[in-house]
């Protein structure tokens, strides 16, 4: 199923066992499997494969779930926006990689920094990244962090595996993350976790802003984002609504 992404809708059976690292056989095998359930599609005139309608009937169920999350973070996220002049945002977690599924921007400044919804953010170069690369691979086993393709974004970016843990076990010790300027120069951002009852890593409340900012903003900022935080948390597994000021 991962082997279908916004830039490869329809595969061929030769594409898919390629992918997936299986002999043409076995992966005829199991792709027929799928398709017999609905989970793939297959087109016959140009033999290819692709998504199936299975996942139409499961749309509802994923959109009531990304409300439920965006509705416990939204007002919580656009005062902070407003409060620090800065951007603001929820990230969710899902099994390896973590996107923005809300944005907020305060409303009177002169200049605001852009961020992209459901837009993968880089693990060793992001707040939010770190976060998820030490709740959900470090802490499960380091050879997790094995499949990361470090690439360099600016001359701060994290280039190596040994870097990278070193950074992880700050982060571990703080119960925080933050980057400056590793992803884009001139832009910094702060994260706090989000943890379900078994310490595994589902969402991320973060701060992004121009790095000259920073040290200005950084303690009261991560005070009110760790509030932030554990009023979501409460919401999403206790359903109990607590003032944040």
């Amino acid at each position: 199923l991962n082997c279908f992404t916004d830039t490869s809708y329809h595969l061929t059976l030769n594409e898919i066992s390629d992918l997936v690292d299986l002999n043409v056989n076995t992966t005829r095998g199991l792709v027929n499997t799928l398709v017999y359930n609905g989970v793939l599609s297959h087109n016959k005139q140009y033999n290819t494969y692709s998504l199936g309608l299975y996942f139409l009937t499961k749309t509802n169920i994923i959109q009531k779930q990304m409300e439920s999350y965006v509705a416990s973070a939204k007002p919580l996220v656009d005062d902070l926006a407003e409060k620090y002049h800065i951007s603001a945002s929820m990230q969710l977690a899902n099994q390896r990689k973590i996107y923005s599924i809300y944005c907020a921007y305060p409303s009177n400044t002169a200049y605001t920094i852009g961020l992209s919804e459901y837009g993968a953010l880089p693990l060793y170069a992001t707040s939010s990244g770190k976060l998820l690369s030490l709740y959900n691979l470090y802490l499960q086993d380091e050879e997790n962090l094995n499949y990361i393709d470090f690439h360099k974004y600016t001359d701060k970016t994290i280039t190596s595996k040994q870097e990278f843990i070193k950074q992880l076990l700050i982060v571990q010790e703080n119960h925080y993350a933050y980057e400056m300027e590793e992803f884009a120069l001139g832009v910094g951002s702060l994260a706090v976790p989000i943890l379900d009852r078994d310490e595994k890593l589902i969402c991320t409340v973060s701060a992004t802003f121009f790095a000259s900012y920073f040290p200005t903003i950084k303690d009261n900022l991560l005070i009110d984002l760790r509030k932030i935080a554990d009023v979501i948390s409460k919401k999403l597994f206790t359903n109990t609504e607590l003032p944040l000021f």
